[in-house]
């Protein structure tokens, strides 16, 4: 497999390389690369289905670290919420770089493998009986019935929400900060109650947003959004289809895949540039971003995996998948499942990225079409700057002498700047309207001879 031509970290082994691309930080993959050259491990061994290894720790028991290599996936017994875990990640650096020889399997290794192949079957059979439903055998008017009760239960939701709102800005923001988790999950809950999770979800956001100098601003933003929302809804039948279906998108309607599936697909190569795993009330989700070679056209590709269940990791960061991405309805929406068509290794892909100012113009123009966006993929062309002051954030600087502020991904920014060595660079993130998130580096164009 070649070299991914997009890098946080300076490797030249292709499979140590694919290896590290799966840490979710770079302490994990520091720790990863003490670990597996640390002498901790004992009873390593291999089968057809996976690796796995006891690794010594702090606990009195050595750690269960089991692998599945057809999914690059693993589980382990440490405390660590980090997936994967430094323990899976140092297992396969063991495999890759030494080798492990061909033994019996654990009864801790056979159970997993066991539970995670049930799971599986599970899904499967939960897959194919909503195919089933949705193929024609259910009763249109029943379906009729149980859309315009939903339809009914979130309007009441949101005529609640809508007097909540109101009170919050009658009441002032100030005490917001000190409400606490408990004063959103409330009103939370009853979105919830109301099948209105994505509104549920904005909720228990908030307060993440109610802390620095510029919280009440933040603050007010969301609420106001959330109002917007409101009233889009309450005029839902009166929106042009693509603006309705990004509000039934961000009140939580849901839409099956065997639908999106039945959609145009958008023909390309499709490089995966990145993923971010995050973790919200013990949900784990992973997106990767994919950016289209011949249209330019940006997606991003959705897992998520409730406590137990195995996170899907058919699309992974280096792929290049070679056919039909079906985006899902709405105006402005990213997300896409992949249809036909085949993955294979990446090729060298080395897009310059732009300066902020036309990465600001494109966030307006996400906006236009969706008001609730919060996020955008870009890929600007700058040079990282350090703070000259403890305290401040590191911030990227465009040729025309532009800067916006990095995030912290869990990435050592001095990384950017070995990158760089003072020139610009192609940084890929997300955009946070006027924050970027650095994901990844994207080579440098190579000299191709005349």
């Amino acid at each position: 497999m070649s070299e991914p031509p997009f890098t946080l970290a300076l490797m030249s082994d292709p499979a140590r390389a694919q290896v590290l691309r799966l840490a979710p930080d770079s302490a994990s993959m520091v720790a990863a690369q003490r670990l597996a050259r640390s002498g901790s491990w004992r009873d390593v061994g291999g089968s057809e289905r996976g690796i796995w290894g006891l690794c010594a720790g702090s606990a009195a028991a050595p750690y269960e670290t089991v692998v599945d290599l057809a999914g690059m996936d693993g589980a382990c017994t440490c405390p660590s919420r980090k997936r994967p875990c430094k323990h899976v990640l140092a297992l396969l650096l063991l495999w890759t770089d030494d080798g492990i020889g061909v033994a019996a399997e654990p009864q801790f290794v056979t159970r997993w493998f066991d539970r995670r192949s049930a799971a599986a079957q599970r899904a499967a059979t939960t897959i194919r009986g909503g195919t089933e439903r949705g193929s024609g055998l259910a009763d249109p008017d029943a379906a009729a019935k149980r859309a315009a009760e939903r339809r009914r239960r979130v309007d009441l939701g949101l005529t609640e929400l809508d007097t909540w709102l109101r009170d919050q800005v009658r009441a002032g923001l100030a005490t917001l900060p000190r409400a606490g988790y408990g004063h959103f999950d409330a009103v939370a809950a009853r979105m919830v109650d109301a099948q209105a999770p994505g509104v549920a979800g904005t909720l228990r956001g908030i307060p993440g947003e109610l802390v620095g100098a510029d919280w009440p601003e933040r603050a007010l933003h969301a609420l106001g959004g959330l109002r917007l929302l409101v009233r889009a809804h309450q005029g839902l039948d009166r929106l042009p289809p693509d603006l309705a279906a990004t509000v039934r998108s961000r009140v939580g309607y849901p839409v099956s895949k065997d639908e999106v599936l039945r959609g145009p697909g958008v023909a390309d190569r499709w490089h995966a540039l990145a993923a971010v795993d995050t973790i919200e009330f013990q949900l784990e989700s992973r997106r990767v971003w994919l950016l289209g070679e011949r249209t330019g056209r940006w997606a991003v590709w959705l897992a998520f995996a409730v406590p137990g269940q195995p996170m899907d990791t058919s699309v992974q960061p280096g792929q290049l998948i070679d056919g039909d991405l079906h985006f899902y309805p709405g105006s402005g929406q990213h997300r896409a499942l992949v249809g036909a068509g085949r993955r294979t290794d990446p090729v060298p892909f080395p897009p310059r990225g732009e300066g902020l100012a036309e990465v600001r113009a494109a966030f307006a123009e996400l906006l236009a079409a969706d008001p609730w966006a919060s996020r955008m993929p870009a890929l600007v062309r700058g040079v990282p700057v350090a703070p000259d002051e403890p305290g401040r954030p590191w911030l990227l600087a465009d040729g025309a002498g532009e800067t916006c502020s990095l995030e912290d991904a869990g990435t050592d920014p001095w990384m950017l700047l070995a990158h760089s060595c003072g020139d610009p660079i192609s940084v890929f993130g997300e955009w946070h309207g006027g924050r970027l998130l650095p994901l990844a580096v994207l080579a440098e164009p190579a000299a191709v001879p005349a």
